[in-house]
């Protein structure tokens, strides 16, 4: 399936079309002795199934690397945390910026929109840009990943020079790199209920009785309201902007052991929730965001999982980015961040390479600085979500380390 007339060409073969695969094919096909083709199992029509995410300061560098702006995105800048604590009636602040500056912020982004955006870098004709194919409804059945061979269940394989698995936390491609006695993504304890709500939905029920919850009051700037019960099931719900304050994108963790249908702890991006259980399991929570969820017609619902480190994310022509490579709980907002700058490292080290004998090496040097990186970030997520109910989830939520770029943490090596 890859072109053979480009022989002189790295072939490149992208597994998986979501927003990490994009991303590569995005920044790779700027280098024009890349021939690149992206494979996706799903159809072309497909939709984001998670409703939004936060862009952090390292993300916002990447992605305006490609022109993406925050108004193309219809980005909400968000200010920081406020986090209110149940058990303990009280609220505590956490700012990332005095929202002056949107780059200091987090960008509170629809998923879809960043995706489209991807997309069009992606499918755009230009003439300074190697042209990408999309592939779409390929089932991977058998990948060698040292000789660069991949076998669908049509009966077709192709052979690459470099292949990038970016299929997500699922990954069939995880399972030709990693050893087999690895322990898969488990499940964390926690399942999360994900909606959106229509901002103006929100404001008219929140302002019923003419004041508004200090949670949604944006005078000084958009802060994510975390709202936790401060029990020892760690029941917590998240709530920001997003499409340019249209939506309000709604998140409600709950204990695994709470769900009254076992069915629905089968790990799944789709799965579907019940609105009536959703409110039952925030009873004692304020009277008024009960309200508001239950203006919403339908959730979503799905449990959360994620990755011990890998030990590795390379073998031989064969590099694993995003979750495949490194998945994590979402309560450091850093699971598409990493993903963006897996692709950043990447972009760097083949943008002046042309060898197909020297993939194998750039790898491994690729590897070497981000995976130590992307391993920490998973450690601390998940220590993030340990200290949700407590006075310093802000600061834990906002601990991640400046990002280095690769250039530059190359060069801090070379010292």
């Amino acid at each position: 399936m890859l072109d053979s007339a480009s022989s002189c060409k790295i072939r490149v073969a992208i597994i998986g079309a979501g927003i990490a695969g994009l991303s590569a094919a995005a920044f790779l096909r700027k280098n024009r002795h890349c021939n690149i083709v992206v494979y996706e199992r799903r159809e072309a029509d497909s939709q984001e199934t998670s409703a939004a995410l936060g862009l952090g300061a390292n993300g916002i560098s990447i992605v305006k690397q490609l022109g993406i702006d925050r108004k193309e995105l219809r980005g909400v800048v968000g200010a920081g945390y406020r986090t209110y604590n149940l058990h303990e009636k009280e609220m505590s602040k956490s700012r990332i910026s005095n929202g002056q500056n949107e780059d200091c912020g987090m960008w509170l982004v629809y998923r879809q929109d960043l995706k489209d955006a991807l997309l069009r870098r992606v499918t755009s004709e230009d003439s300074d840009a190697e042209d990408v194919k999309l592939v779409y409804g390929c089932h991977i059945v058998k990948l060698d990943p040292e000789a660069g061979v991949i076998e669908f269940a049509d009966g077709s394989s192709l052979e690459a020079d470099l292949i990038i698995g970016a299929d997500g936390i699922r990954s069939k491609v995880r399972g030709a790199v990693i050893p087999a006695s690895h322990p898969e993504p488990v499940p964390c304890g926690l399942s999360m209920y994900r909606f959106v709500i229509p901002m103006d939905v929100v404001m008219n029920t929140v302002t019923t009785h003419g004041t508004i919850p200090a949670m949604y009051n944006y005078d000084d700037g958009t802060f994510i309201a975390v709202i936790a019960a401060g029990d020892k099931d760690n029941r917590n719900v998240i709530m920001y902007p997003c499409q340019g304050h249209k939506l309000m994108n709604c998140v409600c963790a709950v204990p695994d052991s709470s769900l009254k249908n076992p069915d629905k702890l089968e790990y799944s991006w789709t799965a579907k929730g019940s609105v009536e259980e959703l409110l039952e399991e925030i009873h004692d929570f304020p009277k008024w965001l009960k309200q508001v969820f239950s203006h919403t017609p339908q959730v979503a619902l799905f449990q959360v999982r994620d990755q011990e480190p890998l030990p590795t994310y390379i073998k031989g022509r064969t590099v694993l980015i995003g979750d495949a490579a490194h998945a994590m709980v979402p309560y450091q907002a850093q699971g598409v961040n990493q993903a963006f700058e897996d692709v950043e490292g990447l972009n760097f080290l083949f943008a002046n390479t042309s060898d197909r004998n020297s993939i194998p090496s750039l790898l491994h040097i690729w590897d070497s600085i981000r995976r130590p990186r992307a391993s920490e970030i998973q450690a601390s997520s998940r220590a993030s979500q340990a200290k949700i109910a407590t006075k310093s989830a802000g600061k834990a939520i906002l601990s991640v380390k400046p990002y280095v770029g690769m250039k530059e943490a190359l060069e801090q090596l070379e010292m």
